[in-house]
């Protein structure tokens, strides 16, 4: 048994790799194996690892830090470094996927074969998603690569997932009208919002008052919402003014008066707390949906809804870049670029012209 491992390893001569037989006093008396390694290969390593496994074998390295020790202390040191929401989903991420699979195994014992399963054991979530819970992960191992802790990081050179590019399936005016029909009537002024500003969900939800200027006519756009944190914005781009059109002035002020005194935020729930966008989801906006009879969709693309229609009747791209919160046109013209018609409007104007003619319409 012992001579395969040796074999094992002495084909490959350049790397310097001690093995240490004998019985484990973790094993019961069962055979241990003790790897020392130096070099670079994480291959000899992992070439190790898997073989004693197999052979049912002890491993007994110089440190067993476990693997759950050693990540919480890492995500405590980013704690003071990082912005609140990614934070908050770094530690989404640390708790529904990472700890579960590798828990307590030592630190030291991670192999690329272990990163590997445990990416494709990951459930039907979308490949970006995969890509994002990789990040802290391979943030880790690196981490513990200049520490000292380990030699090479077992994440290293593992690609990226091919993203799907983001399927953009925008409201007509006749749909965007329908939905505001049949919307639970508490959440109206939410998505009246959504669809005439392209907010994202997360800065929606964070929305207080006092960012929104009606002398002006003008939201200010300063926080983010995420897993329960709220933040800065992760863009220097999305700390941004948004111009409120007519409509969504009469809509906000309307809601105003009839908000609670005292109400901090522009859009809380039922019970005066913070929306959570999952209960939006679920709970308003796919029953609105359905009860419209129109083609579901996520409510995302209220954003995209607001970007296609305003430069399809002529808005600059410029300035709707601005309202989105992008830093340049690149964005606009990659995503959006076949609902470009000309580059000369920037108030709003024809946007509002195809909406009033869609309220003109019967039901």
């Amino acid at each position: 048994m012992f001579q395969l491992i040796r074999e094992e390893a002495d084909s490959l001569r350049s790397q310097i790799v001690t093995l240490k037989t004998g019985p484990g006093p973790k094993s019961g008396g069962l055979p241990e194996v003790s790897i020392n390694q130096r070099g670079k290969s994480n291959s000899i390593k992992d070439l190790l690892v898997r073989i004693a496994r197999r052979e049912h074998l002890e491993i007994s390295e110089g440190d067993t830090t476990p693997f759950s020790i050693y990540a919480s202390a890492w995500l405590e040191r980013k704690k003071a470094i990082l912005a609140r929401s990614t934070y908050g989903d770094y530690r989404s991420i640390w708790k529904k996927y990472i700890l579960p699979y590798f828990g307590n195994m030592p630190l030291c014992r991670v192999t690329r074969l272990d990163v590997e399963e445990f990416l494709g054991n990951l459930p039907d979530i979308s490949a970006k998603r995969k890509n994002n819970i990789m990040v802290p992960l391979k943030c880790l191992f690196n981490d513990a690569s200049r520490r000292g802790e380990i030699d090479e990081p077992p994440s290293e050179n593992i690609r990226r997932l091919k993203e799907i590019k983001p399927f953009i399936d925008p409201f007509s005016f006749r749909e965007m009208k329908l939905l505001l029909e049949h919307v639970d009537p508490h959440y109206g002024a939410y998505f009246t919002t959504a669809f005439l500003t392209g907010m994202r969900p997360n800065e929606m939800i964070a929305l207080k008052w006092s960012n929104v200027d009606f002398e002006m006519r003008c939201i200010t756009v300063r926080e983010g919402r995420v897993l329960g944190i709220e933040g800065p914005p992760k863009t220097m781009s999305s700390y941004r003014d948004i111009d409120m059109l007519d409509p969504l002035f009469e809509a906000l002020r309307k809601h105003r008066q009839e908000a609670r005194p005292g109400t901090t935020y522009v859009f809380p729930g039922k019970t005066g707390r913070p929306l959570e966008v999952n209960n939006l989801r679920n709970r308003a906006w796919y029953p609105a949906i359905a009860a419209a009879g129109l083609r579901r969709r996520t409510m995302y693309q209220t954003r995209h809804t607001f970007a296609s229609l305003m430069l399809s009747h002529g808005e600059d791209p410029l300035w709707v870049a601005r309202m989105l919160g992008h830093t340049s046109l690149d964005m606009i013209f990659k995503h959006y670029g076949k609902f470009i018609r000309n580059r000369s409007r920037k108030d709003g104007g024809r946007f509002l012209e195809g909406l009033k003619e869609a309220e003109a319409c019967p039901p």
